[in-house]
């Protein structure tokens, strides 16, 4: 009975990882932003270290690592992992037109740059909040 359940809990976990790489990967988020910052010839090491990440975030899901816990650190590390959600959103929408839509169901004519500063901005509110203010999260 336990190893059924371990093995459907492991095809489980290779498919929603599949489904997670499967979705970056149609979305083109590695070869766009490589494009935009002009590092096209190490579009292979991006995806090396995107496959890399989501081992190593599979596997701390399992092996308690100890990481030293500097705050600079811990920083760096939410930085950019709110950068890459910010990207992999952005990305999603600009593929599915979600902005244009948007713009003209709105009957928005100017000011996109300040409604996607805005939406940043609540995101940045509700992270703050969140984190922040006791009784919101549990570690």
């Amino acid at each position: 009975m336990r190893l059924g359940m371990v093995f459907f809990g492991f095809a489980s976990g290779i498919a929603v990882a599949a489904g997670v790489f499967a979705f970056i990967a149609a979305i083109g988020l590695i070869p766009r932003m490589a494009k935009r910052t002009q590092t096209q010839k190490w579009i292979p090491f991006y995806e090396d270290v995107t496959v890399l990440g989501g081992l190593f975030g599979t596997t701390a899901m399992f092996v308690e690592y100890r990481l030293p816990s500097w705050k600079w650190l811990v920083a760096a590390f939410g930085l950019l992992t709110g950068i890459f959600i910010g990207i992999l959103a952005m990305a999603l929408t600009e593929v599915l037109n979600v902005m244009p839509v948007m713009m003209r169901r709105l009957r928005l004519t100017k000011g996109l740059q300040w409604l996607i500063v805005f939406f940043a901005l609540g995101k940045v509110a509700g992270a703050l909040l969140y984190f922040l203010i006791e009784g919101f999260y549990v570690l």
